[in-house]
């Protein structure tokens, strides 16, 4: 191979995502630093001819259309009310539309049954997901049919002219065989994106790189909704075998892929390679201007920073504040903060809350707390705290270190591949070794003092360029090795 390659970055995802919501999450941030850094990168690697960001189209041909970096980046700099005004604006009516409300109906729909009692809910979900899933195959089986009757000897179908197949809004190029097909995001939304990703190799000859945040729905289904797991399983079924290379977050991610292959029966085209993650996003917050409104005072509180679901593991937390406000007098108690969007799997929880007062005010909730707010609310903690069961990384804890704050976190999963030798780690399935920890952090204050220091002075952050150097690194050994479609 002598020419230079075209590397089309999948995008969708974050379109999508941004119908539906204002700020984004950890995903949708971890593409964007990603992306926001890897033009400059690519320029200097050798072999590399263009980076297209593009979207998936509609209808069996599987088209494609491009974006461009400027379209992307404005839906994270603009504010939240901007963003949600002026997506609706400006998304193609076709796609918003349609695509959007029907989504929108059927997650109405799974999370009005998910609020029933378990009892009834369980198996009306399972009806509603096997019953959507019938008409996926069904749709996948009129298709085949379909593509049997146009392809028939008499009219051979144009597959040597990637062209026809091909929409490029905004490029003058389509893809040609040895191209790189990255997809960095949540592609697990389309729930027939492995069956695509194999047309688009049939007629394109590309080779596509996955990037895995972790397997949770599909090995830890019990913090996950019904229908996310049937779509998730399947497309890691379909997906995983058509990739040529296969990153991964983390260490412990990288293991699970390959475990779960084992287990599934899949044939990976490689081992699955670990790319480090940067840490935080964008600089590091500086709390600049009089503290807002609402906020405890600091060194006042610990600070549980993410959405409040069953795996984050709030119900921990407030267990721990609750054996504190009897074994020690009040006023040496600091108030919990959770600041985050109330997600799902957590009505226990919150009835909890609401049936101690919120343990008399030890906790409160500061829901989707703005840039802003979050500055000060990480200026103002004495350290941060993050007991989930199951991660893919650990976001929390590294953004935690970069804005200098010390992290008691679990020692589950990847996290302590996050948090290194500068966070301190208890056992989140032993409530006894839990509260040990943070209980001797709250009352040993000098011993805080010192860790905040060093927390300050020795953490060095992992910069956003070497996961874009990573990655660019993955797609330059799949373009040079074998055509394995």
């Amino acid at each position: 191979m002598n020419k230079d390659y075209i590397i089309w970055i999948d995008v969708e995802d974050i379109f999508q995502y941004f119908e539906n919501n204002a700020r984004p999450s950890g995903i949708q941030r971890v593409v964007f630093e990603i992306l926001h850094v890897i033009r400059q990168q690519a320029a200097q690697k050798p072999g590399i001819g263009r980076i297209v960001l593009t979207r998936r189209g509609q209808g069996e041909t599987h088209l494609l259309s491009s974006v461009s970096f400027e379209e992307l980046e404005a839906l994270f700099s603009v504010r939240s009310e901007e963003k949600i005004a002026s997506t609706r604006k400006s998304a193609p009516k076709k796609r918003q539309n349609a695509r959007s409300l029907l989504r929108g109906l059927r997650h109405a729909f799974i999370r009005r049954l998910e609020s029933l009692p378990p009892e009834l809910a369980r198996p009306l979900l399972n009806i509603a997901v096997n019953q959507l899933r019938a008409l996926q195959l069904l749709k996948r089986y009129a298709r085949s049919k379909l593509h049997r009757t146009s392809s028939a000897p008499a009219q051979p179908a144009p597959v040597t002219q990637p062209s026809a197949a091909f929409v490029s809004a905004n490029s003058d190029a389509s893809p040609q065989p040895g191209d790189i097909f990255l997809i960095l995001g949540a592609a697990w939304s389309e729930p027939d994106f492995g069956e695509r990703l194999a047309n688009l190799r049939k007629v394109f000859g590309i080779k596509p790189v996955l990037l895995v945040y972790d397997l949770i729905p599909a090995v830890r289904p019990e913090w996950c909704a019904l229908s996310l797991i049937c779509d998730f399983r399947h497309w890691l079924d379909t997906t995983l075998p058509q990739c040529g290379r296969l990153l991964a977050i983390s260490h412990s991610t990288a293991n699970s892929v390959e475990e779960y292959a084992r287990k599934q029966r899949l044939t990976l085209q490689g081992p699955v390679q670990t790319i480090p993650i940067g840490s935080g996003f964008g600089p590091p917050r500086h709390a600049e201007g009089e503290r807002p409104k609402g906020l405890p005072a600091k060194d006042s509180y610990v600070l549980f920073v993410s959405t409040l679901e069953a795996r984050k593991n709030h119900l921990l937390a407030f267990r721990i504040w609750r054996r504190m406000v009897i074994d020690l007098p009040r006023d040496q108690v600091p108030t919990l903060v959770f600041a985050g969007r109330v997600g799902w799997l957590v009505s226990d929880l919150m009835q909890q809350l609401e049936n101690t007062e919120w343990l008399r005010g030890k906790i409160r909730l500061l829901r989707d707390p703005s840039d802003d707010e979050l500055a000060h609310l990480y200026d103002g903690c004495m350290f941060t705290l993050f007991p989930s069961l199951y991660e893919g990384w650990g976001l929390p804890v590294t953004e935690s270190l970069v804005n200098g704050r010390p992290c008691v976190a679990s020692n589950s999963t990847s996290i302590p591949e996050a948090g290194g030798p500068l966070t301190r780690y208890f056992n989140p399935e032993d409530f006894d070794d839990a509260y040990r920890v943070v209980r001797g952090t709250i009352e040993d204050r000098a011993d805080l003092k010192v860790w905040q220091d060093q927390v300050r002075t020795q953490f060095k952050p992992v910069p956003w360029e070497d996961s874009a150097n990573a990655v660019l690194d993955a797609c330059h050994a799949a373009y040079l090795s074998g055509d394995q479609s």
